[in-house]
């Protein structure tokens, strides 16, 4: 089945053995995701194992991304039974303690305190429950119960309306990548990013982990940033910048903002992201209902149909697959949505604003691609990419037809993988263009995206593949 539009699936406990793992493979999955803020590394340790088996089996090129959990703030260890917070009443929050006593909530970020002033809120538990500060005084912080509930142990703390002043990567974070590192992860996704100076850091550490575990520092891992907080949103451009893709993380991303928001900053994103090539996912609860039943929601369906028409590089699917009762049947399903969309006008495009990333030429030859490719009516763009770059930059401009992009590297070509539109595949390095049409020809007849006679699209550059040096579009027949 082809698509344009990508599924990141989350690999857990549902779905964890090698026949299931080909299965949604079949169905449509195109990128692994796991995630760091569970398991244990033995455990993880087996599921890339077993992708990486998987993979082999269905010859389909499958990047892993590990998450990072990144500064969960929690409250912590509570009564059993759980406390009661009645709306009206005053409550303290305790940053120096890690158990409940004297009434007093605690929390497991010492010194976070510093940064909450008067009239901020603080939301307990995805925002079931909402209070606002009243006074700071040391470790405690008193505030007001807006709106209450009960709330029960390790439960999730957030701060819309403050700018905390904590460090993105985590020592739990820097173990994890160093683990990740050296099981060969493709990317990595950085949460709660606040902006560009954290994906440096982290671009530093990755470099400085590779030399000091002496793996391949040319293993180029590619980064990709969390949106989800509201300080991430104002510093968009910059993070676009710096990141090599980026991920509309809904989730946290509606608790820091009014929800009424989140859509327009989702299609914001996408818009920014699509004009700089660079690759974005939408995230968080895109077929939640699947968890348990069979059949998503009609407004799930229209979710996923409409994160497609705008254009997003690909939609992530979380508990569903992790924890869900059908995790296959979840991918199908969502494969299916993303193919009857796609055929649809609703689904077209129009070529995207000028950016400046890349080369001018590069840019202006990508665009010329997909316009031959109306004109010709061709049946697929093939193009060479070292880095992935002239694949990337192919993608952003969304001709309506594959963009088969050979690399010589197996990261390369995972990663391409989250790219919308691009079957990327392996070939030896090709000293001229028409050694790289002639070793891509029986690749493309082979997995039926043409056959004698359909006219194609050439991208090129000598030397073939290296990123500057695309100054070629040609229309040519397969043969």
């Amino acid at each position: 089945m082809y698509k344009h539009t990508k599924i990141v699936a989350t690999i857990g406990p549902a779905c964890a053995d090698k026949e299931t793992l080909i299965k949604m493979i079949e169905a449509g999955m195109n990128v692994a995701r796991l995630n760091f803020s569970h398991g244990t590394y033995d455990q993880h340790a087996v599921l890339i194992k077993n992708i990486r088996e998987a993979e082999k089996i269905t010859g389909e090129p499958i990047a892993i991304m590990q998450d990072l959990q990144g500064p969960r703030i929690r409250l912590g260890i509570l009564p059993d039974e759980g406390v009661v917070l009645k709306t009206g009443e005053i409550i303290t929050f305790d940053f120096a303690s890690v158990e409940f006593k004297s009434g007093r909530l605690p929390v497991n970020f010492s010194g976070l305190e510093k940064d909450l002033i008067a009239g901020q809120r603080i939301l307990i538990d995805d925002g079931r429950i909402e209070t606002k500060i009243v006074r700071q005084e040391g470790s405690l912080v008193h505030a007001e119960v807006m709106d209450g509930g009960i709330v029960f142990s390790h439960k999730g703390l957030n701060f819309p309306d403050s700018i905390l002043s904590v460090e993105v990567i985590s020592p739990k974070d820097k173990a994890d990548l160093s683990f990740g590192l050296n099981q060969q992860v493709d990317m990595v996704a950085l949460s709660f990013v606040r902006n560009a100076q954290d994906i440096l850091d982290l671009r530093f550490l990755i470099k400085k982990l590779q030399i000091e575990s002496k793996a391949d520092p040319l293993l180029s891992v590619a980064i990709v940033a969390k949106i989800e907080r509201h300080e991430a949103v104002d510093q968009l451009n910059e993070i676009l910048e710096a990141a090599d893709g980026v991920m509309v993380a809904r989730g946290d991303l509606g608790l820091e903002m009014p929800a009424a928001e989140v859509p327009l900053v989702q299609k914001k994103i996408i818009d920014q992201a699509n004009i700089k090539a660079k690759p974005v996912i939408v995230a968080t609860q895109l077929l939640d209902s699947m968890q348990e039943k069979r059949r998503p929601t009609r407004a799930e369906v229209s979710d996923v149909a409409n994160a497609v028409i705008d254009h997003a590089d690909a939609l992530m699917l979380s508990n569903e697959t992790a924890a869900g009762k059908n995790p296959v049947l979840t991918v199908k399903t969502m494969s299916d949505i993303i193919v009857s969309t796609e055929k649809s006008a609703y689904d077209d495009t129009n070529l995207p604003a000028r950016h400046k990333h890349g080369t001018t030429v590069d840019i202006a030859i990508a665009e010329l691609s997909r316009v031959l490719a109306e004109e010709v009516k061709a049946k697929f763009i093939l193009a060479a990419s070292l880095s992935g770059e002239t694949g990337r930059l192919i993608s952003h401009v969304r001709p309506n037809l594959p963009i088969m992009v050979a690399t010589n590297t197996v990261i390369v070509q995972r990663q391409l993988n989250l790219s919308w539109g691009v079957v990327p595949f392996i070939l030896p390095p090709c000293k001229s263009i028409e050694e790289l049409v002639e070793r891509s020809i029986s690749y493309v007849k082979q997995n039926k995206f043409a056959k004698l006679g359909d006219k194609m699209i050439i991208v090129a550059g000598e030397p073939v593949g290296q990123a500057g040096n695309v100054n070629l579009v040609e229309v040519r027949e397969v043969k």
